[in-house]
């Protein structure tokens, strides 16, 4: 199967080329990155796109079965620069979805965020719910799901939209935009000063799922249903079960004890001296178990992979 990846040089994007090449799927790489770094892989291209160039789009699409659309800015860029961010999701969007009728796609993924939902992300949430949250992140991504799931486009593309809760794990290149990541960010202030320091209320409650099961789960719903003609437009992509900020902690720090032999202090902001109620969230992912998913990488293997990791590359 030939695969698109725009974004492949991200955080999810690079880790999923590597992972589907394994699997002897033929993967292209779409990025706006003027200095491309190519693949030494053989069955991992790397192109350059204009997403404001709709020939530029097409080209990519030549011989594609499915596009993976990972592209897209960050929480903070989506704030910082959220006129031009907007642009991209509209525009950008529009342009992808010509070029791909155009070269005759049939089937598109979109990985959205869970955090389309609401801010913060608490209580029940399946995916019935509607999106209550007005951030500028949020806004960004259902700009580009509205437009891939819209009838207009599922009458000749077959659309999928994935909602991922908080991925985490060890990114395919060091300069991956992965580090604001909570449990990246923890693993790595460890191997640089053995210390922590935690800036969020311990008691808040995450939904943490390791990057290798988001990676099972595309592969996974690429494989189960051809056409996708069975599964609902929204798949929420999220762990079993919820950790709260204090939890985590316990289970790096347990971590790195037993990998690195050393235990790291934390700092704690004042207010968390204050905080003794646990949110709660119970993030459901209704969908997944329908379809008979359960291929889930542990968490702690996926934590002691980056911790390995963060000790190769940022140890002084």
């Amino acid at each position: 199967m030939r695969v698109l990846i725009l974004g492949g040089l991200g955080f999810i994007g690079g880790r999923l080329s590597e992972f589907l090449s394994n699997f002897n799927y033929e993967v292209k790489i779409a990025t706006r990155q003027e200095n491309i770094i190519k693949s030494g892989k053989k069955k991992i291209e790397v192109i350059s796109i204009d997403w404001n160039k709709i020939e530029s789009l097409e080209k990519a699409c030549n011989n594609i079965d499915i596009i993976i659309h990972a592209a897209g800015a960050n929480a903070q860029n989506s704030v910082n620069f959220f006129e031009d961010v907007k642009f991209f999701s509209r525009v950008g969007t529009s342009n992808l979805i010509k070029a791909a009728r155009k070269k005759a796609v049939k089937k598109i993924i979109y990985l959205s965020t869970a955090h389309v939902y609401s801010s913060p992300l608490l209580g029940k949430i399946n995916e019935k719910k509607k999106p209550e949250n007005n951030h500028p992140y949020a806004i960004s991504h259902l700009m580009v799901e509205n437009q891939i799931l819209s009838p207009e486009v599922k009458k000749d593309i077959d659309t999928v939209v994935l909602r991922l809760a908080n991925s985490f794990g060890a990114p395919s290149r060091i300069d991956a935009d992965c580090w604001y990541i909570f449990i990246n960010d923890i693993c790595k202030q460890a191997i640089i000063n053995k210390k922590i320091n935690i800036k969020s209320n311990i008691n808040t409650v995450r939904n943490f799922i390791s990057l290798t099961t988001v990676l099972n789960c595309i592969k996974f719903i690429i494989e189960v249903d051809k056409d996708f003609k069975n599964l609902p437009d929204i798949i929420n992509i999220g762990e079993r079960f919820s950790l709260s900020i204090k939890e985590v902690m316990s289970i790096v720090k347990s971590r790195i004890e037993k990998i690195l032999k050393f235990t790291p202090q934390f700092l704690l902001q004042s207010f968390n001296e204050k905080s003794t109620t646990k949110e709660f969230l119970d993030f459901q992912t209704n969908v997944l178990k329908s379809i008979k998913f359960n291929n889930y990488y542990p968490i702690e293997t996926e934590i002691d992979k980056l911790i390995i990791y963060c000790n190769e590359n940022f140890k002084k």
